[in-house]
C-alpha cells in the first residue's frame, strides 16, 4: 500500500551540482561531460535526469554554484525535456549535506528523491523500482539504494540486516561490506534532520573540509528508519575520475 501523499504531485527530485569538479580539472562544468556512446552531443548528466523521468519526478531542483553557467544554459528551464527545472545557488563548493540544504525552502514539505549529476546507473528505471520500494512502506523515512562495489574507498559502504541499515561505513580503506549507498528517496524528516545538521554543526567542522552525509543519517539509523533496497544486477559508476570514464567507455 502506498504512502499517504506519495504521489508524483508532492515529490521533488534533487540534483547536486554544485561541486567543483577539481578531480577531472575541466574547463567547463563537469556534469557537461560528453557521453561519447551518442551520435549526438549529450551530457552525462542526463543519465540522471532521464532516471528520473523515468521514475515520473518530473520537478527537479538543482543546487548548482554560480560559475557553471554552461551547465545552465544547456538546462535552461526544463521545458525541452518536459519537465520543469528549479535552481538553488550554492555559492561555494563545500560539503553535501550543505549543497542539500540550500534546497530546503522547496523540499522541506515533500519526498525528495535524491541522484547524484555524474553517474551511470544501470538498470536505466532504477529509480523508479526505488521510489516504489519507498512508498511501499508507510512509515519508512529514508530508503537507500544500493549497489556492489568493489571500490569501497570512494562510497558509503552499508550494514544491513533484513533490509534495515544498522550502519555505513564512509570510504573505508578496508571493510567487508559489499554495499554501497548510491541513490536515497525520503520523506520530510530526514530533511529536517539534514537542515539542524547543518545548522547545529560544531564550527570547526563546519569550517573543514567538508561535512559527511551520512553523519546527518546516524540518529535516523539509531532510530530505526532507514532502509535499504539492494538492486541485485544493477552497476553504478561514479564519472569523477579519468580511470573510471575510460572505463565507462569501453563497456556500452
Amino acid at each position: 500500500m502506498p504512502a499517504q501523499g506519495g504521489n508524483t504531485m508532492n515529490k521533488v527530485g534533487l540534483i547536486p551540482c554544485a561541486g567543483g569538479g577539481s578531480r577531472l580539472g575541466l574547463p567547463f562544468a563537469k556534469e557537461m561531460f560528453p557521453n561519447i556512446h551518442k551520435s549526438y552531443y549529450s551530457p552525462i548528466i542526463m543519465y540522471t535526469i532521464d532516471a528520473m523521468q523515468k521514475a515520473g519526478v518530473n520537478h527537479l531542483i538543482f543546487t548548482i554554484n554560480p560559475q557553471k553557467t554552461d551547465l545552465l544554459k544547456f538546462l535552461g528551464n526544463g521545458k525541452k525535456f518536459g519537465m520543469e527545472f528549479t535552481y538553488c545557488i550554492h555559492p561555494e563548493p563545500r560539503s553535501l549535506p550543505e549543497s542539500i540544504n540550500e534546497a530546503y525552502h522547496l523540499t522541506k514539505d515533500k519526498t525528495v528523491v535524491f541522484a547524484m549529476p555524474d553517474t551511470y546507473v544501470q538498470p536505466g528505471n532504477f529509480l523508479d523500482t526505488l521510489i516504489t520500494e519507498h512508498e511501499s512502506h508507510l512509515n519508512r523515512v529514508v530508503t537507500l539504494g544500493c549497489f556492489t562495489t568493489n571500490i569501497p574507498a570512494k562510497f558509503g559502504m552499508v550494514e544491513f540486516k533484513d533490509n534495515l541499515v544498522l550502519g555505513i561505513d564512509d570510504k573505508p580503506l578496508v571493510t567487508n561490506l559489499k554495499w554501497m549507498w548510491g541513490a536515497m528517496v525520503w520523506n520530510s524528516k530526514f530533511t529536517e534532520e539534514i537542515n539542524r545538521y547543518v545548522a547545529t554543526a560544531p564550527e570547526s567542522l563546519a569550517n573543514a573540509k567538508e561535512m559527511i552525509l551520512t553523519d546527518a543519517l546516524k540518529p535516523l539509523i539509531k532510530e530505526k528508519q532507514v532502509y535499504c533496497y539492494c538492486i541485485n544486477g544493477g552497476s553504478y559508476k561514479d564519472l569523477g575520475t579519468y580511470d573510471e570514464i575510460r572505463e565507462w567507455a569501453k563497456e556500452e
